[in-house]
C-alpha cells in the first residue's frame, strides 16, 4: 500500500484486515500543524453513520479536484469535519467553528499535489508551500483479534525499551500489559521494532490466542 507521504507500507500477515488502511499524518509549516486523515472514500460518512452522528451534522457538498468535497458541520460540538472524497481515497481535516467556507480546505489542499491510486493516496507538499510531512500513523484492524498501528522507526526511538525484545517475524518484540487494581490484564499490547517500522498490536481480548498467533508472525515494513 502506498502511504500519504509516499512511502511503501508492506504488511504480512496470516489473518485478514477488516479493510482499508487509515492513515494520521502532519503537515508541518511556518504557521503550526495540520492534522489529516486519510482513509477509503466514502469512510468519513459511514463511520458517522454507524455511530449515529449523522443525523445532527449539517451536511454540504461541492465538487473539486475531480472529487466531492463534503462539509460535516457539528452545531452541538462548535466544529467541521472537511473532507474531500476522490474515486478511491479520502482525505479529511477538522476546522473549529461551523459555516467553515469550502475555500477554506481547497486552498489547503492546494498546497499538495494529492494523487489518489487504488493502491493509495499521497498527498506530497508542492514546491513553495514551506509544508514537510511527519508523524505519519498507519491503523487497521484485524475483526475480534487485535488493532495493529504502524509508524516510522525514526518516530519511535524513544518508546523503544532498554530490555532487549524477543525475536519474531517483525523484528525484536515486547509484550505490554496494563493491569486493573485486583492484578488483572486489562489491555494487552505488544510492540514491536525494525530497522523501517515500529509496529504496535492491540488484543481485543487479552487471552486470545489468535492475538499470539499474529504478533509471532506479522511482519509491517516502509519504505
Amino acid at each position: 500500500m502506498r502511504a500519504p507521504n509516499g512511502q511503501s507500507l508492506t504488511v504480512d500477515t496470516p489473518q485478514p484486515f477488516i479493510g482499508g488502511w487509515a492513515y494520521l499524518i502532519w503537515a508541518h509549516g511556518p504557521t503550526g500543524g495540520i492534522r489529516f486523515q486519510v482513509t477509503p472514500a466514502g469512510s468519513a460518512e459511514l463511520v458517522a453513520k454507524q455511530l449515529g452522528d449523522w443525523p445532527r451534522y449539517t451536511v454540504r457538498e461541492a465538487q473539486w479536484n475531480g472529487g466531492r468535497m463534503l462539509s460535516l458541520e457539528d452545531p452541538e460540538n462548535g466544529g467541521t469535519n472537511m473532507v474531500w472524497v476522490g474515486p478511491h481515497n479520502e482525505v479529511a481535516t477538522f476546522f473549529n467553528g461551523t459555516g467553515v467556507p469550502f475555500e477554506n480546505f481547497m486552498d489547503i489542499l492546494a498546497k499538495f499535489d494529492i494523487r489518489d491510486t487504488p493502491e493509495g493516496l499521497t498527498m506530497l507538499p508542492r514546491a513553495g508551500s514551506n509544508l514537510t510531512l511527519g508523524n505519519l500513523l498507519a491503523v487497521n484492524t484485524i475483526d475480534q483479534v487485535c488493532n495493529v498501528q504502524v509508524k516510522p522507526i525514526a518516530d519511535a526511538s524513544e518508546a523503544i525499551p532498554r530490555s532487549t525484545g524477543k525475536r519474531v517475524r517483525g523484528g525484536s518484540m515486547w509484550r505490554v500489559d496494563e493491569r486493573n487494581e485486583a492484578g488483572a490484564v486489562q489491555t494487552r499490547s505488544a510492540f514491536m521494532v525494525n530497522d523501517t517500522a515500529a509496529t504496535t498490536v492491540v488484543a481485543a481480548r487479552p487471552d486470545d490466542a489468535r492475538f499470539i498467533s499474529v504478533v509471532e508472525s506479522i511482519s509491517c515494513r516502509l519504505s
